[in-house]
């Protein structure tokens, strides 16, 4: 009990990377057990179930956890470190397990408030709170149809997100990913937000890519990005399949270099295996209580 005590108390795209990328990395951001941040379970029964981080600073490769089980630790890291000197083998494998429990958690977070709106929409009622969470959903997602929000708000296999992951950050060796755990490339057109400008520009003007605190945060934002861009027929095959490589081929709109690209995705999975992922999840001790 004092155990589980003290864990329970400690834990709290659109695809240009402009800048100079290689092939290294660098993981994500604060101090080990240093806040608590809420996240749900995978499985479909907990959906409902909220779990509890564990924040992990990076001081070095060897603090990046290889797990051996496909029920995980929902870390948080919260700090980067390059993994450039590493063999090719445990690089890769290190940025994998870097970036694995951010999806993860960012799946959770979607999960919640999916299930909150399915709720929401089936209550003849709902309260004012409600009416405001769902309203803030409409907006962020560009939709006030209450179907389309839920579709939009679904996520799809880690496989494909790893593989743009890595491909998008230079395998974390881009300045966007080190200075601001921008792993997608995500570009920022609000000024007040946190941001970095880019050494190139567009039709004569300077650009600006996001920054962000955490990579779980990246993530939330890539999942509105696919929920809300111009990926219409990838949301549609996603309520149809969870074939990676088939999923893939509908991505077509994520890069400027179209099918090329949808297939450089398609080789990537297969010859790094990343399909393997895709039954990852949180461990369910890490649950917490029902939404």
């Amino acid at each position: 009990m004092i155990k589980y005590f003290l864990i329970f108390i400690s834990v709290t795209i659109t695809t240009f990377s402009l800048d100079d990328t290689s092939i290294a990395e660098v993981a994500y951001a604060i101090e080990e057990d240093s806040g608590v941040v809420s996240v749900e379970e995978e499985s479909e029964k907990s959906c409902n179930k909220l779990a509890m981080t564990v924040n992990k600073r990076i001081n070095s490769p060897k603090d990046i956890t290889i797990f051996k089980e496909k029920m995980i630790k929902p870390i948080n890291y919260t700090t980067t470190v390059s993994l450039d000197k590493l063999q090719v083998s445990e690089k890769k494998q290190k940025f994998f397990y870097m970036i694995l429990p951010a999806i993860l958690i960012s799946k959770q977070k979607l999960k919640v408030k999916r299930a909150r709106v399915e709720e929401i929409l089936q209550t003849v009622n709902p309260s004012s709170n409600d009416l405001q969470f769902l309203d803030k959903l409409y907006k962020k997602y560009k939709t006030d149809d209450g179907k389309e929000l839920l579709s939009r708000m679904k996520t799809h296999p880690v496989s494909i997100v790893l593989a743009q992951a890595a491909i998008e950050s230079g395998w974390g060796e881009s300045r966007f990913f080190k200075k601001g755990k921008n792993i997608f490339g995500m570009w920022s057109v609000n000024k007040n937000e946190p941001r970095i400008r880019a050494k190139e520009t567009r039709n004569g003007k300077p650009v600006y890519l996001k920054k962000y605190k955490t990579l779980s945060d990246a993530i939330d934002d890539y999942f509105v990005t696919i929920g809300r861009g111009a990926y219409k027929s990838f949301r549609k095959q996603r309520d149809i399949t969870k074939d990676p490589l088939k999923l893939v081929q509908y991505l077509i709109n994520y890069c400027e270099l179209r099918e090329k690209y949808t297939k450089k995705l398609q080789r990537f999975i297969i010859a790094n295996k990343l399909e393997d992922f895709d039954d990852f999840q949180i461990d369910k001790m890490y649950l917490t209580r029902n939404f």
